[in-house]
């Protein structure tokens, strides 16, 4: 049962996640540059391996090869690994033999095992192979550990072997641990390194996006960020991202969970392709991770928890208005502009910017445009060329618009090429 309500590549990313947990123990500060996670999933076995420092023997012996968390057990602050079950999980979810040795500066421990003959002990508990304590201190760039998976499933080895799947999980991967590679920490999967993809929202002097901070107290404090704008336009990836402790839980939501099809205080119509640029990104953070409103599997949240009721009731306000400029963007067509500042080109006038680098702001601003309607047998033509070359072509055609010189070069191209 402990396996059922998992996949393979969530499985998988579990024991990630104890390596970013490792990586944020060594620098606190959060620059991981030189640390590293390797992946291997081969359809003979799986291994994964870092230099985050190690697992150390009473963590071992007292937590991680244990079910669950021991109330006295102290945490890494701001931790991803939080339930007591991610690594033992993802273990018997691959396949039905392990070995994992781990080095800390002054200690080292294997443990083997065949799950097979394990589940037939009494009690649920792994014995160390090897063990050194207060050995001589090693630096601490040869620290790590090396989890190894053999005998594979063969649901999971006939995975491994297929291209869909090494693709889709490298996505996953890469989508979960988003802002832990921008730190610095390299992630591969089978030798190739997962490239690092920037969370940013199109900004420009008329279109900014809203950036809140909110400040959560009670049993305990969590701090959250929310950004919402816009981006190129693309359905997949429209809709919220929520992250818990930096780690990737719900990835381009368009359902009612983040507010879409909302109809209380401040309505937000459901998901619809009209709004593929929209982008919303939801950070909760605490020292206690147990206060963050995700699931077990990290694959989504708690929307019964008191805090993030809370605060999706500030994301559909953030929402609204970028919905109502988007509804005006669609709504150009079939208009024309009475100036030269069509919405269309003062979105593909803005630029990206990074959220680390955006100015905090209550809300969503987008500049105005007045519209009229365009007689049914007319059509409006819209293009963009250099700046420059248009200047030249305006001083020929001595006209004051841009307006004008599209219509007079296409009047120039109909009489020359299309009037008999």
């Amino acid at each position: 049962m402990l396996i059922k309500d998992i996949g393979t590549t969530r499985a998988i990313i579990d024991l990630v996640d104890n390596c970013v947990d490792g990586a944020r123990n060594l620098r606190p500060q959060g620059n991981y540059s030189g640390l590293w996670v390797k992946a291997e999933a081969k359809p003979s076995h799986f291994e994964i391996s870092d230099n985050c420092g190690g697992i150390p023997v009473d963590l071992a012996r007292n937590y991680a090869f244990r079910f669950g968390r021991p109330e006295e057990m102290k945490t890494v602050p701001s931790s991803i690994g939080q339930f007591g079950v991610g690594m033992k999980r993802a273990l018997f979810k691959l396949g039905r033999k392990f070995r994992i040795e781990s080095t800390t500066p002054n200690s080292r421990f294997v443990i083997e095992e065949d799950v097979d003959k394990w589940k037939q002990k009494k009690e649920w508990e792994f014995e160390f192979k090897e063990l050194e304590v207060n050995r001589r201190r090693v630096p601490v760039s040869e620290t790590g550990t090396v989890i190894r998976v053999a005998a594979l499933h063969p649901t999971i080895a006939e995975s491994f072997s297929l291209e869909s799947f090494q693709s889709r999980f490298a996505a996953e991967l890469s989508e979960a641990h988003i802002q832990s590679t921008a730190s610095g920490l390299s992630i591969s999967l089978n030798s190739t390194t997962l490239k690092h993809r920037d969370l940013a929202l199109l900004e420009s002097q008329a279109l900014k996006p809203a950036f809140q901070r909110i400040h959560l107290n009670g049993n305990g404090k969590v701090n959250v960020l929310l950004y919402a704008g816009i981006a190129d336009s693309d359905p997949s990836a429209a809709g919220w991202y929520v992250f818990c402790n930096r780690r990737l839980v719900l990835s381009a939501d368009q359902t009612a969970v983040t507010g879409w099809g909302e109809t209380k205080e401040t309505t937000v119509p459901r998901y619809h392709n009209q709004f593929a640029r929209f982008r919303g990104y939801a950070f909760f953070d605490a020292k206690d991770a147990s206060l963050l409103p995700w699931n077990t599997t990290k694959t989504g949240v708690d929307s019964d928890s008191p805090k993030y009721r809370a605060v999706r009731l500030e994301m559909v306000k953030l929402m609204r208005p970028v919905i109502d400029f988007l509804n005006r963007l669609d709504a150009e067509k079939g208009h024309e502009v009475t100036d030269d500042k069509s919405l269309e080109l003062q979105v593909k006038a803005a630029k990206p910017k990074e959220l680390s680098e955006l100015t905090q702001r209550p809300l969503f601003v987008a500049p105005k445009t007045q519209m009229v309607k365009v007689a049914q047998d007319n059509a409006r033509i819209q293009y963009v060329k250099p700046l420059s070359k248009v200047r030249k072509a305006q001083k020929a055609l001595k006209v004051s618009t841009l307006r004008d010189v599209g219509e007079r070069t296409f009047d120039y191209f109909y009489e020359r090429e299309c009037e008999e």
